[in-house]
């Protein structure tokens, strides 16, 4: 199974209020405790800082610090210019990605300083407030996130060839053999009714 496969190589490594009275819907996010869920992150008012190699070690460092205090494993994961995607399992009887989202968003920013002269570093001037998240619900839905995940820089042209990209667990998944280093030649098929929260 795909699933499988990528976790063996994880170890390793406005409108004015007197207009209308609107009801807005309750949000309710999917929570499976020790689900697999894929994510959505995107940066401020599409703001492109993230793909440097800069922002990539705050990233990781961030990451992984929030992963030794609580702890998940990574199915997969793309960075892009302004907003990355990721695929996550949660350790039996956890649910709580909100809270590593939160902390994933406050540690980048406080070790990266994207405007020197800015005295406004807050996770709100980096991030938009929210996220999407999709609960993984089989192997196949498991297998389009993470065909959907490696193949966005190229449909979002940045490179031509998916392997061209650097900010990518694709790289790993190639060494562990789940992909040939010439996958994604063309788009992956995906279901009509799956969307990716972009």
């Amino acid at each position: 199974m795909l699933a499988d496969k990528l976790a063996r190589t994880t170890a390793d490594e406005t409108h004015s209020p007197r207009c209308y009275l609107v009801q807005m819907p309750n949000y309710r996010r999917a929570r499976t405790a020790g689900g697999t869920y894929f994510f959505t992150v995107v940066t401020a008012q599409r703001r492109a800082f993230l793909a440097n190699r800069e922002a990539i070690a705050a990233l990781r460092a961030s990451v992984t610090a929030v992963r030794r205090e609580l702890p998940f494993s990574i199915d997969a994961w793309v960075v892009l210019p302004d907003h990355m995607h990721a695929l996550w399992t949660l350790p039996f009887g956890d649910l709580d990605f909100s809270r590593r989202w939160g902390r994933i968003k406050a540690g980048f920013t406080q070790r990266c300083v994207l405007d020197h002269n800015s005295a406004q570093r807050r996770d709100s001037g980096l991030w938009q407030p929210r996220f999407w998240e999709h609960l993984v619900r089989d192997e196949a839905d498991f297998a389009t996130h993470v065909d959907y995940l490696h193949y966005n820089p190229v449909k979002h042209g940045l490179v031509a060839r998916v392997i061209d990209w650097p900010y990518s667990s694709f790289h790993r998944a190639v060494r562990a053999g789940v992909y040939a280093p010439d996958w994604g030649r063309s788009e992956p098929e995906v279901p009509s009714a799956t969307t990716f929260g972009e």
